[in-house]
C-alpha cells in the first residue's frame, strides 16, 4: 500500500540579503537575491508544497531595504510562508534604515513578539519561537522564561495535533558550535519539553549554515543549510504514514547560480550524507489515533 502524504514543506534558512551591494563577509555568496529567486523556482517544481518555513537571517544587515526586496521576491512561492526571526535580521537599538523587532514584525504582519502559533492544516501545526536576544541580537541565542511557558502551554492546548517547532538558534548543537547555538541551560529546557511532548515531529532550525541532523530522546533536530551561502542549499521534507509507521523524509536541494563562490572548505559546509538527505521513523500517537479514526468513518459508511 502507499504511503499516505500528510505534510510537504520547505525550509530555507540565512538568505543574508544586502541590497546595498556592499561587499559581503567571506563566508558569504554574491549575489544573494539570484539564489533566492533560484530557490522561489525550484519550490514552485516540487509537487504540493503545504508551506515554505524561513528560519531565520533573511537579511545580512537588517536593512529595511532588503525586507523590501525579500517580499518582492517570495511573491512567487505556490504557498504560504512563516518566518523566524534571525540575529542578523534585526537591531537591538533605532537605527536609521535598519529593522528593530517592532519594525521586522510589522512589515512581514507577524505578531509583536515574534513567536507565534499556525494552524497548517487539520491537525498539523507550526510553532515558531523568538531566540534573539532583544538588546544585544548577535549575542547567544536565548528563550525567556516568558516564552517557554508559552511554548508549554501550546503544547498541552495543543496535543491532540502534530507540531512541527522552528527557531533561529539550534538548541541541542554540540559544545564546539558554542557561538552558534542556543543558551545550553535554554536549549536542556526545550529539549526536555519536546521529548516530553509525544507529539513534536521535529525542531528545525538556522544559523550554522551548515546541514546537522541530531538526535535527542528519539526526536530529530534539524539545523539547516545556508541558501545565502555555502552550501547555497535549502530542504523539502515529506511526513508520511504508512500502515507500520510514520516517517519524515528529507532531502537536499542545491541551488546555483553565475559566479557563485565556491571556497576551498565547501566540502565542509556539506555536512554528512544523513545530514542532507535521509529519513526518520517517528512515534507519534496522534497519527495513529487519527487513522483509526479514519478508518472507523470509513468503516461506518460502507
Amino acid at each position: 500500500m502507499k504511503p499516505e502524504s500528510l505534510l510537504s514543506f520547505v525550509q530555507i534558512s540565512d538568505t543574508h540579503l544586502r541590497p546595498s551591494k556592499q561587499p559581503s563577509g567571506w563566508w558569504l555568496s554574491n549575489q544573494p537575491a539570484d539564489l533566492l529567486r533560484s530557490a522561489v523556482t525550484k519550490v514552485g517544481l516540487l509537487k504540493n508544497v503545504d508551506f515554505v518555513l524561513f528560519t531565520g537571517d533573511l537579511f545580512d544587515r537588517a536593512e529595511a531595504a532588503a525586507l523590501d526586496e525579500f517580499r518582492t521576491i517570495v511573491q512567487g512561492l505556490p504557498c504560504p510562508y512563516y518566518v523566524c526571526v534571525g540575529n542578523h535580521d534585526v537591531v537591538g537599538q533605532p537605527w536609521p534604515g535598519r529593522l528593530t523587532k517592532a519594525d521586522f514584525a510589522s512589515r512581514l504582519q507577524l505578531p509583536d513578539k515574534l513567536y507565534y502559533s499556525v494552524a497548517l492544516k487539520p491537525g498539523f501545526r507550526l510553532l515558531v519561537l523568538d531566540t534573539v536576544p532583544p538588546r544585544f541580537p548577535h549575542a547567544q541565542g536565548r528563550l525567556p522564561a516568558e516564552q517557554m511557558e508559552w511554548l508549554r502551554w501550546q503544547l498541552l492546548v495543543h496535543r491532540e495535533e502534530i507540531i512541527l517547532i522552528a527557531l533561529h538558534h539550534p538548541p541541542v548543537a554540540p559544545a564546539y558550535f558554542r557561538e552558534f547555538r542556543l543558551h545550553p541551560g535554554d536549549g536542556i529546557q526545550l529539549a526536555e519539553l519536546v521529548a516530553a511532548s509525544p507529539n513534536v515531529f521535529a525542531v528545525l532550525s538556522g544559523h550554522l549554515h551548515v546541514p546537522r541532523r541530531w538526535n535527542y530522546r528519539r526526536r530529530p533536530y534539524f539545523s539547516a543549510p545556508s541558501l545565502g551561502g555555502p552550501p547555497n542549499a535549502f530542504r523539502h521534507f515529506r511526513l508520511e504514514l504508512s500502515p507500520k509507521q510514520a516517517r519524515l523524509h528529507y532531502d537536499w536541494i542545491p541551488v546555483t547560480v553565475d559566479d557563485v563562490r565556491r571556497p576551498l572548505w565547501f566540502p565542509l559546509s556539506m555536512g554528512r550524507l544523513r545530514d542532507r538527505r535521509g529519513r526518520y521513523r517517528l512515534q507519534l500517537p496522534a497519527l495513529a489515533q487519527g487513522k483509526q479514526k479514519r478508518a472507523s468513518r470509513l468503516n461506518a459508511a460502507s
